[in-house]
């Protein structure tokens, strides 16, 4: 609530379209944010007009594209998505595009922002855009830093320089930054003192079913056991196939599960031709628990880089809520949550965390892990993150 005790609205610039197999945070937030009776407009800031234009004679959905580009397109009861005006191309890897980008998306916004109940907040999850918030009638802008978004960039040298001076003069400029992981908390703190530590949790209710086995599609039921498993997307970068490659062969008697969208097929050619292997590529989301039901064991198989440094994953407390115990590789922020969460480094480090894992699946074991998911959810974060906004605004 805002300090006259009404809801406040909320801009949120997002570099993610609202539609999305996999929803994170920026989808999460806003919904409860919504559900609270905050107005949300939310602003899908990436890719380039051509790009859409190419998905208008291509892509399911048309007449959804078609409305948020042209006007606004209610997506969620309490929500309004609309598109930025990227009319340059690489608007997040070259500046002059950038700031073309960002100026003809001020001139559509201003009217839809006029128009939201007062007071109003700008919600920045893409550092290349603060370049309107500063521009809007806002009260004031939050930076909510979910990921280390130079890191992303993944050696293209000219978009990572953008990206990394949009992510400080973002942090030096917004009222209040949030940060996910302690490794981010520690960089932005030091830019901005107004930064405070906000983990990512889990959808507890959503994946709370899967803790029953039976829960299960038929498909994973059918599997031989034990299932080690993983769901997410299959990330060059950020996913340890060659790990998973190296369990598989060296246990071939377990179930090797991964689901998730697979955006670079040649990077699990190998990895899924072994037999024990099951890569069922991407599933909606509201059917992801009823995979995760099939898991024994789950895994967070990550390398070990600048990127996953600074990773807290959405995934840990949603296995955590369907009760699975968890094995993550390259993830410190993950350090000092055992039994229940074990870091390790090295196929026998893993491979014996697993087999603990695996001898760990009591209903003692199950129901303790489920009530560490339930302290920590989208409920618990949005409110946290609302409750800071709100005080900022009496301030």
């Amino acid at each position: 609530m805002s300090p006259a005790g009404r809801p406040y609205s909320i801009v949120c610039l997002s570099p993610q379209e609202w539609r999305v197999p996999l929803p994170t945070n920026r989808q999460q937030i806003m919904r409860r944010a919504a559900a609270r009776g905050h107005e949300v407009l939310f602003v899908e800031t990436s890719h380039f007009l051509g790009g859409h234009l190419v998905r208008l004679v291509r892509a399911d959905g048309k007449r959804s594209l078609l409305r948020r580009l042209l006007t606004s397109e209610p997506v969620a009861p309490g929500i309004t998505a609309v598109k930025a005006v990227n009319l340059a191309p690489w608007g997040h890897k070259l500046a002059p595009a950038c700031r073309l980008n960002n100026a003809l998306t001020v001139r559509r916004l201003r009217r839809l922002v006029a128009a939201l109940p007062q007071p109003v907040v700008a919600w920045l999850y893409d550092p290349c855009a603060m370049g309107v918030a500063a521009r809007l009638d806002v009260a004031f802008t939050v930076y909510d830093c979910v990921d280390d978004y130079a890191e992303q960039t993944r050696g293209d040298a000219r978009r990572r320089a953008l990206v990394t001076a949009a992510d400080r003069s973002a942090a030096d400029l917004c009222r209040v930054v949030f940060a996910t992981s302690h490794t981010q908390e520690r960089r932005l703190h030091a830019l901005n003192t107004n930064t405070h530590f906000v983990p990512n949790v889990g959808d507890h209710a959503h994946f709370a079913p899967a803790a029953e086995r039976s829960f299960a599609t038929p498909e994973v039921l059918a599997l031989p056991r034990p299932v080690i498993g993983f769901a997410g997307n299959m990330l060059a970068g950020k996913v340890d196939f060659a790990l998973l490659e190296r369990l598989a062969r060296k246990r071939p008697d377990w179930t090797l599960l991964l689901v998730g969208p697979v955006p670079e097929p040649a990077l699990t050619a190998e990895l899924s031709a072994l037999p024990n292997v099951h890569l069922l590529g991407a599933r909606p989301y509201d059917e992801l628990p009823r995979y995760v039901a099939g898991f024994d064991v789950g895994l967070i198989p990550y390398v070990a880089n600048d990127y996953t440094r600074s990773c807290f994953p959405l995934k840990l407390y949603e296995y955590l809520a369907a009760g699975k115990p968890v094995v993550a590789t390259g993830l410190p922020e993950l350090a000092g949550m055992e039994p229940d969460v074990v870091l390790a480094a090295g196929d026998d480090a893993v491979l014996a965390a697993v087999e603990r894992g695996l001898a760990a699946r009591t209903s003692t074991d199950v129901a303790r892990r489920m009530e560490i998911a339930s302290r920590n959810t989208w409920e618990t974060r949005a409110g946290t993150l609302l409750d800071l906004v709100t005080t900022e605004l009496a301030s």
